[in-house]
């Protein structure tokens, strides 16, 4: 297993979030979505460079920005 950011992780794969690189505000905006560390995530499509990366934590699926998705860090499979 290695740390790689969201964006790195390839579509239709899962990991455990293990950093989330963020100030304060992102960190709450982050909890309110259900996204911690600990947390298992599942990334199902990244659309392409700059896009959105749509995601899926527990039942609920996201669709974050580019941004937001380069600040979560995961151990992949």
């Amino acid at each position: 297993m290695k740390k790689v950011s969201l964006l790195q992780l390839k579509a239709n794969h899962k990991g455990k979030i293990v950093e989330l690189a963020a100030g304060h505000r992102l960190q709450e905006k982050f909890m309110s979505m259900g996204i911690f560390t600990g947390r298992e995530i599942k990334k199902l499509s990244h659309f392409g460079l700059r896009g959105p990366v749509v995601i899926k934590v527990g039942r609920t699926i996201w669709a974050l920005g580019h941004g937001m998705a380069a600040k979560i860090f995961i151990e992949g499979e």
